[in-house]
């Protein structure tokens, strides 16, 4: 046998790649082999009955109910030694989802097992069930998990009561993911709450929100990449996502100028209006991140509520996102206000120069920016031309020259991607610079629209 056969690792990689017939032809015939081969076959379950059909053929039985899943009913109590074969294939698991098996088939296996848990090596845990079968959690797994989703929706004593033994027994859970939308849930947060700033070894984590302690507990994880909340109350300090979104008010500052700069290099923060918050985050951004961000999204959250009158005080300066210019490593940047950005050419020549790896830009208007018409010309794409080569998607509020000097016409939103097809537009008022169709000469259809999307 060659050498390299004889290491687990590079044999189970092999494996991966077999078909399933193979593997098990592999498990069966060849016993040096039979480990990788059954590492993989097992490795990924997301039902339970494959291994319940591993039980003495005597012990079960299929029932066939009208309108209704194929059941597995047992015929006899379950002995010690029905457990032998599955017990030898389930230290094999790595992963398992619950797929809704019946509440008596985990109660007779938990009073039977005669060794708990039925996965030793399990290290993510999907477990999505109802309060009848939610309390079997422990009889899965051990101390090897590392990743865990669970749902939050049922009784909420028996949700939170899960809390302090996730963080007795599995201290070191790297990714985490709790579903609820619920908000009015005091005891299931307060135990989210107090398990997150238990765990140290966090990477990834998906909640509905977070407190303040928590908050600032995530901000200080060196190996946190990955933070996603749903909707939060406005005036709560939130993270969303340190890898994807990130949502923010007042007090998010503290927790940004707490975290490990390296770590932080795609963000999406969302907040409820502009205020000068959003050129105190552009700055803490840019001091924390300035080498590592590579994408970066800013939104503001719509709200009905918002109107025409303040339109013009409203809107975002070039100021206040003047600070991510300091970050030459963004690739993607998206900043979308309701009142849009009051943009020019100066500015989009700063930013060309500023941000030369540049493959997607944003910065298209908001459904309140009818009663203002930027001063973006087509001349100033043409830095963007000139020194962005990896531009491939553009989303920027342009008018016409006779906009400009009238101030009376709404502004469009022009959208430029640089794939095929290769046609381009040439309908006034948008008619293409030819240095622009020289340095992409793959684009599609520039395109106007009103503020709002509509074309």
């Amino acid at each position: 046998m060659h050498r390299g056969l004889r290491i687990p690792e590079v044999v189970e990689l092999i494996c991966g790649e077999a078909k399933f017939s193979t593997l098990v032809a592999l498990a069966q015939t060849c016993q040096a082999l039979q480990p990788p081969a059954l590492s993989v076959l097992w490795r990924d379950q997301s039902d339970l009955m494959p291994l319940l059909k591993c039980l003495p053929s005597d012990l079960w039985e299929l029932e066939e109910v009208e309108n209704r899943p194929t059941r597995l009913r047992f015929r006899r109590a379950i002995a010690p030694s029905d457990w032998t074969r599955v017990i030898f294939y389930a230290v094999y698991v790595k992963s398992f989802v619950e797929s809704g098996l019946w509440p008596e088939i985990y109660a007779a296996l938990s009073l039977s097992l005669p060794k708990s848990p039925l996965f030793p090596n399990i290290r993510h845990l999907t477990w999505r069930t109802g309060d009848d079968v939610f309390p079997y959690i422990r009889l899965l797994v051990g101390d090897k998990l590392r990743s865990i989703v669970v749902s939050m929706h049922g009784s909420e004593a028996i949700r939170a009561s899960l809390l302090p033994s996730l963080t007795t027994f599995h201290p070191k859970l790297t990714h985490v993911e709790f579903d609820t939308l619920i908000a009015d849930r005091p005891m299931i947060y307060d135990a989210i709450y107090s398990a997150i700033c238990s765990w140290n070894h966090l990477e990834k984590l998906k909640f509905g929100a977070l407190n303040l302690p928590a908050m600032l507990h995530l901000a200080r994880l060196p190996n946190l990449k990955y933070l996603q909340l749903s909707r939060f109350p406005s005036d709560s300090a939130t993270i969303r996502e340190f890898q994807a979104k990130v949502a923010s008010t007042g007090a998010i500052f503290a927790a940004l100028r707490e975290l490990y700069a390296p770590r932080v290099f795609h963000l999406s923060i969302e907040v409820p209006t502009v205020t000068e918050d959003w050129q105190t985050l552009n700055t803490v951004l840019a001091r924390k991140s300035s080498r590592t961000l590579t994408r970066l999204s800013l939104n503001e959250e719509f709200s009905h509520s918002h109107d025409f009158i303040d339109a013009l005080e409203r809107m975002l300066t070039t100021e206040s996102i003047q600070p991510l210019l300091s970050c030459p490593n963004l690739v993607e940047l998206s900043v979308g206000t309701a009142y849009g950005i009051d943009l020019d050419d100066a500015f989009l020549k700063q930013l060309a120069l500023a941000l030369p790896r540049l493959q997607k830009l944003d910065l298209s208007p908001g459904c309140q920016s009818a009663r203002y018409v930027p001063q973006v010309t087509l001349g100033g794409l043409v830095p963007l031309a000139q020194h962005c080569p990896n531009l491939a998607v553009l989303a920027i509020v342009m008018t016409p020259p006779t906009s400009i000097r009238t101030r009376k016409k709404s502004p469009g939103a022009v959208s430029a991607t640089r794939p095929s097809p290769t046609s381009m537009s040439s309908s006034p008022p948008y008619r293409s610079p030819r240095r622009w169709h020289r340095s992409y000469p793959r684009s599609s259809p520039i395109c106007g629209s009103s503020p709002c999307g509509k074309r």
